[in-house]
């Protein structure tokens, strides 16, 4: 195992992915705490008031944006790193709740859902799961290459740590950060590469078990 370029690769998508996490959430929440701080209707006013209160109010359902449009934030972070995404679907407050975030908002409530009060434990706890997945999954993607092409760009997991710091690098720009859909999409593809490699290398590798067991030993 190469530890060297794994710890590198681990390091690199570790500060990407949460930086591009931190900053996602941070403008979800601001705009959670102004609808939250937006005077309320009446019929809610007076539900409020009620000795036991039944109304959950969820701004992002409300508002009409729950499974809105990708982010450049989530597009990017997700698509280069696909496998963790496609396990745990990745994380968004205005999204419907998926496996993690199911998860964990069974144990400390939904970062939703609210009584008029928030609180931020879920949210916390998800980001810090992803990146630490994402922190595992690079650290055995950049320890063990797959191809060792002439040239290092070539390598899957080198070509998605270059898109990913090029699709971060348009998202932090506002009159091109739609063109991050570019990179992060080549990303994507350069998973399913990595994905192929894969398993072409697991079968080169059964059929050379197979095969050696099958030669006779000579005495």
């Amino acid at each position: 195992m190469n530890w060297r370029r794994g710890l590198l690769l681990a390091g690199i998508h570790f500060v990407v992915a949460g930086s591009l996490l931190a900053w996602q959430e941070s403008e979800s929440w601001r705009y959670l705490r102004s609808e939250l701080l937006r005077p309320l209707p009446a019929h809610l006013e007076l539900a409020v008031f009620q000795e036991e209160p039944t109304i959950t109010f969820n701004p992002c359902a409300d508002d009409g944006i729950l499974d809105g449009e990708l982010s450049p934030q989530e597009r990017i972070s997700g698509m280069a790193n696909l496998p963790i995404a496609l396990i745990t679907g990745w994380h968004e407050p205005c999204t419907t709740p998926r496996f993690l975030d199911s998860m964990v908002e069974s144990s400390l409530g939904s970062v939703i859902e609210t009584r008029f009060h928030r609180t931020r434990g879920s949210e916390v706890l998800i980001l810090a799961i992803l990146c630490v997945l994402v922190a595992i999954e690079w650290l055995f993607v950049g320890g063990f290459p797959l191809m060792q092409p002439r040239h290092w760009w070539l390598e899957p997991g080198a070509f998605i740590t270059i898109c990913t710091l090029m699709g971060t690098a348009l998202a932090t720009i506002p009159h091109v950060a739609h063109l991050s859909v570019i990179p992060a999409t080549m990303a994507a593809c350069a998973w399913i590469w990595w994905f192929g490699l894969l398993i072409w290398r697991a079968v080169q590798f059964g059929w050379r078990t197979t095969t050696a067991r099958r030669v006779p030993r000579s005495n």
